[in-house]
C-alpha cells in the first residue's frame, strides 16, 4: 500500500498500534457497530483524530473511526464516528484519494 498524506502507516513496534485499538475499545458503546469486533490499527491521520482499522472479522472490512480521546464511552453513537468500507482497496480509492485532495487544498 503506498500511503498518502494526510496518512502514515503505525509502526507495531512503536506503541502505537495497541493504544489506538485500547482507546477505541474504551470508546464503544454495546449499541456502536464496532462493539465487539476485533480490530488492529493500520494508520492515522496526521492532521486529526482519524485512525483506520481493519476489522479483523474475515470480511476484509476497514474502518475510519475519529477517536475522541475521552476517558469514558460516549452515551450513544455515532461517537466515535465510524465510517466503514468494504475492503483497503475501496478505502484507499475513495477516503485515502479524497483525503490527500483535500489536505493539499
Amino acid at each position: 500500500m503506498k500511503w498518502l498524506v494526510p496518512w502514515h502507516p503505525v509502526g507495531e513496534d512503536s506503541g502505537q498500534v495497541g493504544g489506538m485499538e485500547q482507546e477505541l475499545k474504551r470508546e464503544l458503546s454495546a449499541d456502536h457497530p464496532l462493539f465487539g469486533l476485533p480490530v488492529k490499527a493500520l494508520a492515522r491521520r496526521q492532521d486529526c483524530d482519524d485512525v483506520l482499522f481493519a476489522l479483523q472479522d474475515g470480511t476484509g472490512r476497514v474502518a475510519v473511526v475519529h477517536l475522541t480521546w475521552t476517558r469514558n464511552p460516549p452515551e450513544r453513537p455515532p461517537w466515535p464516528h465510524t465510517t466503514l468500507f468494504p475492503s483497503l482497496e475501496n478505502w484507499a480509492a475513495k477516503g485515502m484519494y479524497a483525503d490527500t485532495e483535500e489536505f493539499c487544498e
